[in-house]
């Protein structure tokens, strides 16, 4: 009995520790957290730090090609049966002796440093693998370029549904109402039933509606958990609401002047240029004499009486191109001709971004031209709207003219959303460009 109570006790002090580790991790986030949660998280962000450090790693790979190279090698050999030797005369005692030419086990070892004295395409190749950790550093930046104004959509987006869905639950609410007190009405002669049957139609398309807006929220949570990089069981509260996030981003002023070198794809197309130019100095390089140097120590373990091994080499070798059949000269203007086409290439986006830059300032003023014209549409509509209801609750307009008047009020809600999301991409279009996200 005592065993048993134990035992009771125990799962009842347990019950709150398992309750505690079943429970969800929740994050609540601002637009700020989420973004740096996003860049600590993100795995594609993880991939391109990866990259980075693989770079520095190259780096050293090919500035080590330039430095001391110092390698050891040991041979093992073994004579089977007799060994050949041959009969001398001792010139002090006339005797003869036998003299074995070989032992029958002997191990070479031999150790060898090299030095890279002079190499054209060393030197080059060394500058280039240091633009190639640029060009990792710049990929990395870009991506956490992206990543900002992807999260960017994807919470204001969120919270467009959201507010979406709690248009549509007053709108049902209202709705439900109006049909509950025509359907009275029509019941006591008032009213004909066709209005109340009118009324329903139109509440029958605003819960499917609902429903669909609640699926898509779903959905977008999920995106986004993957967006950040956290757990798909984790519960994400968002805590900006629509207003905070307009505030915040269109209350930020944008630089009137464009800087090429602060964009990021100009930057990474520079680097490009920079290795097509080095890629055309290495052809070039290889018109010139490769120069090194070496010291070699051999010995053996084990040696015959007469041993011609030579225990320290010094020497250098010089390697000069002379002629390839002009093959050589074939890769150099190859090489020219790319570090040509990397420049015109490079012209190009400049004109381009250049003119992007005109383009994204036009379509920001157009979309908070247009936010601002349907906001006071929606406004108004929602005065007609509420107007309608009270006059069709005195019997002066029919459900008709209130459906009517209430779709008129929904669609200028959703194009003020459609507006806002448009003013919002546009402008994180605008900053992205600008690099100023």
């Amino acid at each position: 009995m005592r065993y048993k109570l134990f035992i009771q006790t125990l799962l009842i002090a347990l019950i709150p520790i398992l309750g505690i580790s079943q429970e969800k991790n929740t994050l609540t986030l601002s637009l700020k957290d989420a973004q740096q949660f996003a860049i600590e998280n993100n795995l594609n962000i993880e991939n391109a730090r990866l990259d980075i450090d693989a770079a520095r790693k190259k780096v050293w790979e090919t500035t080590a090609i330039g430095l001391p190279q110092v390698n050891g090698t040991l041979d093992y050999q073994y004579i089977p049966g007799t060994i050949p030797a041959f009969e001398m005369m001792d010139p002090s005692t006339g005797d003869m002796s036998s003299i074995p030419l070989g032992v029958k086990n002997s191990t070479t070892y031999t150790i060898t440093a090299s030095q890279l004295i002079f190499s054209g395409e060393y030197i080059v190749g060394l500058q280039a693998s240091k633009t190639y950790l640029q060009i990792s550093k710049l990929s990395h930046e870009k991506q956490e370029l992206e990543l900002k104004a992807n999260v960017l959509n994807s919470y204001f987006s969120i919270l467009i549904l959201e507010n979406n869905l709690e248009i549509i639950t007053t709108s049902i609410k209202n709705l439900e109402s109006l049909v509950h007190e025509t359907k009275q009405l029509s019941e006591q002669g008032f009213l004909e039933s066709t209005d109340a049957d009118q009324l329903t139609i139109n509440l029958n398309t605003l819960s499917n509606a609902k429903n669909t807006i609640e699926r898509q929220i779903e959905v977008s949570y999920k995106l986004f958990k993957i967006l950040l990089g956290s757990d798909l069981d984790t519960d994400l509260i968002l805590s900006e609401d629509l207003d905070a996030i307009y505030a915040s981003i269109i209350d930020r002023s944008v630089n009137p002047e464009f800087d090429l070198n602060n964009n990021i794809d100009f930057r990474m197309v520079d680097n490009q240029v920079r290795i097509s130019e080095l890629s055309f100095k290495r052809e070039k390089t290889k018109y010139l004499p490769t120069v090194s140097a070496f010291y070699n120590y051999q010995d053996k373990t084990n040696k015959a009486s007469f041993d011609f091994t030579i225990n320290h080499i010094i020497g250098a070798q010089v390697s000069v191109p002379i002629f390839s059949s002009f093959q050589r000269n074939s890769t150099v203007q190859q090489a020219k001709i790319g570090y040509k086409k990397s420049q015109n290439d490079r012209k190009l986006l400049e004109n381009s971004l250049t003119a992007q830059v005109e383009q994204l300032r036009y379509n920001y003023t157009n979309a908070l031209e247009k936010y601002q014209v349907t906001t006071e549409n929606t406004e108004l509509s929602k005065k007609v709207f509420d107007h309608t209801t009270i006059k069709y609750k005195a019997g002066m307009v029919s459900s008709m003219d209130l459906t009517q008047s209430n779709n008129t009020y929904l669609q200028a809600e959703t194009d003020k959303t459609n507006a806002l999301l448009e003013l919002l991409q546009s402008k994180i279009e605008l900053e992205k460009i600008l690099n100023e996200l």
